[in-house]
Order: structure tokens, then sequence, then C-alpha cells
């Protein structure tokens, strides 16, 4: 048995757009590299699993933790397969471990960085996965505060929500549009936004990151009061 956890969720149905699938369960692997990891902007899992809620008839979704170890996403990336996946998405540990992710024609979404069997990708326009202590809240809190000075914004809900657009979309055998050809693999990439204390709420409020009794509550209130935040 892997020593990170299987976690497998039944996903309701919302406002299908899948009506038929080649089985009566089609079924999303997600593979993440360590859901632990805070620090981490590749992808939201809940975002993810919601996104499929809302947009696939009876589908199940798997997520595999791989707690930041290679060779048990490796191993996770086998499992998904021997247990029928019909689409993996994963954000790799290590790319050079995923260089043959599947032994059969599985359809392959890499997240954060492009694993070389991957068939899309969702990634950042600057080609890394950007890592920052904390929730995008406290980091702005932070910057209320004057304890940083910038932060970086990462739109890793709207990251997750079009991986699994994408993933669905395969089970439906839809075409999708607006990706880019990067190396070979078809490619939709975002922005990471630097953040300061003059664009806080011009990026973050205003694309309904957080809000402003969010912003300013209890130990950052005099500090946006005093800094015209309101």
């Amino acid at each position: 048995m892997l020593r990170a956890r299987l976690l497998t969720l039944v996903l309701l149905v919302l406002a299908p757009l899948l009506s038929a699938c080649a089985s009566d369960e089609p079924t999303i692997a997600l593979l993440v590299a360590d859901g632990s990891d805070s620090a981490s902007r590749a992808v939201d899992a809940d975002a993810f699993t919601e996104r499929v809620e809302a947009t696939c008839d009876e589908c199940q979704v798997a997520v595999y933790d791989a707690e930041g170890d290679a060779a048990v996403q490796e191993a996770q990336a086998r499992e998904a397969e021997a247990d029928s996946a019909d689409v993996i998405v994963v954000v790799p540990v290590d790319v050079d471990e995923l260089a043959s992710l599947t032994a059969r024609d599985l359809p392959v979404v890499s997240m954060g960085e492009p694993v070389p069997a991957s068939d899309r990708f969702v990634g950042l326009e600057r080609g890394e996965v950007v890592r920052q202590e904390g929730s995008d809240l406290q980091a702005a809190r932070n910057l209320v505060l004057g304890d940083e000075r910038t932060m970086t914004y990462v739109p890793t809900r709207a990251m997750s929500e079009r991986a699994a657009d994408l993933a669905v979309a395969y089970l439906a055998d839809n075409p999708v549009e607006g990706g880019e050809d990067v190396n070979g693999i078809e490619s939709w990439l975002y922005p990471a936004q630097d953040v300061t204390i003059d664009t806080l709420t011009s990026v973050l409020v205003a694309q309904g990151v957080l809000t402003l009794d969010e912003l300013c509550d209890g130990s950052t209130e005099k500090d946006c009061a005093r800094l015209g935040i309101r």
C-alpha cells in the first residue's frame, strides 16, 4: 500500500456538460505533488473538484497525494492507470520521474511544470512555479502591516478550473480552444502578478480574491485607515 493517502470523491451533478461517456463512471485522477505544502501555488484541489462537480455528470475524481516523494507519485500514476482512470491530471514532484507517465494511451494534463508525456499543460507565463508561504489573504495583510514590501499573486483557482475543464473535455471528446503550442504541448498560460501596497486593492480586491473586510479586520484595521484603504 502506498504511504501517501488516496482520497476518492464521488461528485454530484450541478450543471452537467457531460451527458455520456464510454464508462458509467468516468474517472479523473488528480496527482498532487504535496497537498500539505502551503507554499505551492500550482493547484487548488478543492477548486478542481468543485469545477468537475459543476460540469461533469456522474464523474468520479480520485486525488492522490505524493507528499513530495517522486517515487511515490510514479507508483500512484501506475495505480491510477491500473484502476482504469480515464484522464490523469498531474502536478509533478519531479518531471524526469514521469517522462513516460502511462503505459497505455491515456490523456495527461500537467500543471505547474510540463511533464514530457502530457498532452496539455496549464501553468504560468514566467515558466516557473511560484512559492509563497501562507495564504493570499495573509500575504496581503502582511503588506498592510508593513511586514513585507511585495507579494506574488498566482491565479491558482482559475488554473485549477482550466485543468478541470480540459479533463472533462477529454471525457466528453469535445474540442477545447484557446491553447498555444509550447514545445509541442498545447498549453494555457497565466500571468503571475507582483503586488505592492499601491496595487493591493486594484488586483486582489478587484479580482475577488479577498474582500476589504477580510483585509482590514483586527490587527490591520488601523493600518488600513492610515493607508486610506477602504
